[in-house]
């Protein structure tokens, strides 16, 4: 067997510590873009022999560009002083350094020319051009996505919108521009990083970055007296439709799906009315219910009634954001999200939450008891490396589940781009899966950002909507003394039929107490859990199997009173409703069910 080759020791043991370094400190922050430019550069400087007597030679290796020159220059520089040390000339041509790469000929190139080396400008913000291609795409999605709710667009509907905006048309290229229209600007702003596409049909969005040139577009017009958005008050409209957007449940813009809200109410309406009254459709083992379930739960919807909400009239709270203890950016780096929030100007609390990492909550004005109701919007934040250890070890479901029987309306899932490559080795498919199921089974908003940085800024635009939202809003609150883990979720359905335009939220202190760990479960969510465990058997499905039969006796009685052993099979189809799919049982899944809990071993 030939002996290995043997890989010649790196002539450039500075450049490559210093680069190994920048690599690390970009990987700490989340910047992977920094993060892959510098390791391309420490790649290339770690398979190079020959030792460089300036910064300036190694232009020649694979990703080293005139910025990296000029900070390893700098970095050069300040290590000869601290060592009392001459620093090296600087090379005056490129072709000087072709006499030295001849001495090595794997890397020897005949490609160079002779040009003197350009110092490096920093590069200026990009910001269109009064009435160009760029200038109308960016204030029509900026448009779309503050006063109309749509924060992505589709081309026909992006030009349509836009064309008002700009000079040059979209379709037809000018008389001296033969292959060019307006929206040949798409690839400026999208190599600018100012948009985003993505679906199919593929839909346009701002990114952060463009979202912040664009309210600068418009201020810049504003001052200079000209009307952009003519019979649209962007002070009042805007604050209220973004919000509006940013804490709606909808998945429409993640997955293109259509979500008709009112014929969503409607089917579960009718599902309710299914599962009561019809008895051709139901069978008779549906039928086989507790008695003194049926009566307790008509007694608890007359005794709702009875309640008296507390009031919080506009005017009399403030909207704060409570961030959990647990959340921070890096072990090193404990409050930097506590820092960061306060510095862009939030007023915020940091304590130990029961559940999720954010919520927010209305406290009094000039109060010394501290009361705080806890708004309907929650946050759990994760790292998508986390989202991978969470999926393996079940926490990610068990989350879910939780969430779900929080009693809060508006759940959001805020992932964040973090060691792709642990989730390209867990398998990009079953990332999407587990997102998408979030949303499309659980009714989770999900938003994602690129680093803990874009999430702090999402944390400050939901925390100004929020205040906005409640501005001139009445707050209403079950009291403590109405509320135990039992009766909760259906304490909160009953008061939300009696009084439909109202939301009912509850104290902090109910709060934690409704979702501490440490609390022992009841009956219905320890059964709902065992039914988890069945594969394809959500917790919305298992929610619905339980209020039917509420307990393990109810489910095998139902199972036996029926004869035949295809009624048994499919005596679960459609238990939630045909209308609401997210509910509904298959009879596959059925069938899963019935074989799973009447089997004398675990299949």
């Amino acid at each position: 067997m030939p002996p290995k080759r043997k890989i010649p020791p790196c002539g450039n043991p500075l450049y490559l510590k210093w680069l190994e370094e920048w690599m690390q400190e970009a990987k700490a922050i989340n910047n992977n873009k920094s993060y892959y430019v510098y390791k391309k550069a420490h790649d290339s400087v770690e398979k190079y022999p020959i030792p460089f007597q300036h910064p300036a030679e190694t232009v020649i290796l694979n990703g080293i560009g005139p910025t990296l020159i000029q900070k390893l220059e700098r970095k050069l520089k300040q290590y000869c002083e601290e060592n009392r040390l001459p620093m090296p000339l600087r090379p005056e041509t490129i072709r000087t350094l072709s006499q030295n790469i001849d001495q090595n000929q794997e890397f020897k190139s005949t490609e160079h020319e002779s040009k003197k080396q350009k110092k490096a400008t920093i590069p200026k913000t990009y910001v269109p051009q009064y009435r160009s291609g760029s200038y109308a795409i960016m204030l029509a999605l900026y448009k779309s996505c503050e006063f109309e709710s749509t924060p992505s667009m589709t081309k026909t509907e992006l030009i349509k919108e836009a064309q008002q905006y700009c000079d040059a048309s979209f379709d037809m290229p000018s008389a001296h521009q033969k292959y060019y229209t307006a929206w040949s600007c798409m690839k400026t702003l999208l190599d600018k990083d100012y948009v985003y596409k993505n679906g199919y049909p593929v839909r346009f969005s701002l990114t952060e970055s463009g979202l912040k040139i664009a309210k600068q577009m418009v201020q810049t017009a504003k001052s200079q007296g000209k009307v952009i958005f003519p019979n649209v008050d962007i002070d009042q409209l805007g604050a209220r439709k973004y919000a509006e957007h940013e804490i709606s449940l909808s998945v429409n813009d993640n997955l293109n799906y259509s979500n008709d809200k009112e014929s969503g109410i409607i089917a579960l309406n009718n599902s309710e009315v299914f599962l009561t009254n019809d008895f051709n459709k139901i069978g008779k083992g549906q039928l086989i219910r507790s008695t003194t379930s049926t009566i307790s739960s008509v007694s608890k919807s007359n005794s709702f009634c009875d309640i008296k909400p507390v009031e919080w009239a506009p005017g009399t709270f403030e909207v704060i954001l409570i961030l959990d203890n647990r959340e921070v950016k890096l072990k090193k780096d404990r409050d930097y999200i506590q820092d960061t929030l306060q510095q862009k100007g939030l007023k915020i609390s940091v304590r130990n939450l029961e559940l999720g990492d954010v919520i927010w909550v209305a406290r009094k004005y000039n109060s010394f008891t501290q009361e705080e109701i806890v708004l309907d919007y929650i946050i759990e934040r994760k790292r998508m490396d986390d989202l991978v250890s969470s999926i393996k070890d079940g926490r990610f479901r068990e989350q879910k589940f939780r969430l779900s029987r929080s009693g809060i309306g508006q759940i959001i899932y805020l992932i964040e781009d973090y060691n792709l490559k642990e989730v390209a080795e867990f398998g990009i498919d079953a990332i999407k899966s587990a997102m998408t199921s979030t949303q499309v089974l659980n009714g989770f908003f999900l938003k994602r950002t690129g680093a803990i940085d874009q999430s702090i800024d999402y944390l400050v635009r939901m925390t100004n909507m929020l205040k906005k939202l409640y501005e001139n809003k009445t707050i209403y609150s079950i009291p403590d003394g109405a509320i135990y883990r039992a009766n909760f979720l259906d304490l909160k359905q009953n008061l939300a039929t009696i009084y439909t335009s109202r939301t009912f939220h509850v104290s902090f202190a109910s709060y934690s107490d409704l979702n501490s760990k440490s609390k022992s479960l009841t009956l219905k969510d320890t059964f709902i859990k065992f039914l988890m465990t069945i594969r394809g058997l959500s917790a919305e499905k298992a929610a619905e199997i339980v209020k039917i039969y509420p307990t393990p006796h109810h489910l095998f009685d139902a199972f036996d009173f029926l004869d035949n052993e295809e009624e048994k099979k499919k005596m679960l189809m459609n238990v939630g409703g045909n209308m609401i799919r997210r509910k509904n049982i298959g009879s596959a899944l059925s069938e899963k069910v019935y074989q799973i809990w009447n089997n004398d071993v675990y299949l």
